[in-house]
Parts: structure tokens; sequence; C-alpha cells
């Protein structure tokens, strides 16, 4: 059931991106214009902080450098199917995020606080916090790594459009895109290693 979900997860958002460029023109939504303009009327010194701190966190070097340590705690712990599945994930997660991103050649809202430099749809910032966040939580199904993993998730896509360089459906895509992703590689390693190894004790 998972896989057949994070099929349809990733389909929903590629779908969702042509409608945008082909339909929409790429324009902004209702939606995104409003987000936007709430957005940028609110400047508070502490969470240009947390944003552009998030920025960093978020960004391709450091979720790497995160991924990487993930994967190798994981197998030194002997936890080898949880390993594979993060490393799976993040890295197809954000494969695919960088090919809709040129797929749908979305630009970015003007007047941006940070530097970026890819196109808008989707956020690949989004699309990595949810994918490893949830890929740990489908491996530990604990209620507070699942709270952690969504509040996660959250303030990584708000602090997006807080710093100006994503709308909100680009957010809002890219956490759908991490999830499917996440969703689809267990099932898929679950499935490839069934009755190839044993069940792994929850820790």
């Amino acid at each position: 059931m998972g896989g057949v979900i994070g099929v349809l997860g990733i389909a929903l958002v590629v779908l969702s991106g042509l409608a945008l460029r082909f339909a929409a023109q790429n324009q902004p939504t209702v939606v995104d214009q409003w987000w936007r303009d709430l957005m940028a009327g609110q400047r508070y010194n502490v969470i240009d902080v947390v944003a552009r701190l998030l920025n960093v966190v978020g960004g391709t070097t450091s979720m790497t450098l995160v991924t990487v340590a993930a994967v190798v705690a994981c197998f030194v712990a002997q936890r080898w199917r949880v390993g594979i599945t993060i490393g799976l994930t993040v890295v197809l997660a954000s494969g695919l995020s960088r090919i809709i991103k040129l797929l749908i050649d979305r630009p970015r809202p003007d007047e941006g606080i940070v530097a970026a430099a890819t196109n808008s749809f989707p956020s690949g910032h989004a699309t990595t916090a949810a994918a490893f966040a949830v890929a740990l939580a489908l491996a530990f199904p604990r209620v507070w790594v699942w709270a952690t993993a969504a509040f996660w998730v959250a303030i990584m896509a708000v602090s997006r459009t807080y710093l100006l360089v994503h709308w909100s459906t680009d957010v809002l895509a890219g956490a759908v895109l991490g999830i499917s992703v996440a969703l689809l590689v267990a099932a898929a390693v679950t499935a490839a290693l069934a009755g190839r190894t044993p069940p792994e004790p929850l820790r």
C-alpha cells in the first residue's frame, strides 16, 4: 500500500507542476500570491536568524552530510535495511526534485532574501526534509519521532516562503514529493529484502 501511495503522490506532484506550467503559465496562484504578500510583511530578527539557519541546514551540502552520517550510524548498529532505505530515499527524492524543477521551469518569487540558483517547483529543501524525516519515522515508528518529523517538515516549508524564495505550492509539492518517495522506497526495500534478512528489532 505504501508503494502505491508513493507512486500516486509522485504522479500528483508532476501533474500539478505541469498544470502550473501549461494551464497557469507558471504564474502564482491566488493562494501563492496571498501567502507571499503575508510573508513579505513579516520581518522579525529572531525568525530571520532561524530561517537563514534552516536555509543552510536544509541545503544540499548539509543534508548530504547528515544523510551519510545517518546511514553510517545505521550500518555500525547493523541496521542495514534502515541505512539503505534512508540513503536511497534522500538520493531519489533529491534527484526527482531536480528533474521536476527542470521539467516545470517555474520562476522563483521576486526579491528573495537568500540566494537560490535553481527553479522554484518543487522546493528542494522541503523535499529533502520530508524524505529524510519520514524515512526515519517509518524506520522508528514512535509518536515523538513522527511529531518531530512533522514539525521539521512544516518549519522548513514555512521558512522557504518566509525567505521569499518559494511559492506556497512549491513547498507543498516538495513535502508531498519527499513523503511519497519515502513511502515508495520503504515499500520497495522491504519487498526486495523480504525473506533474505531476519526482521530487525525496533530500538
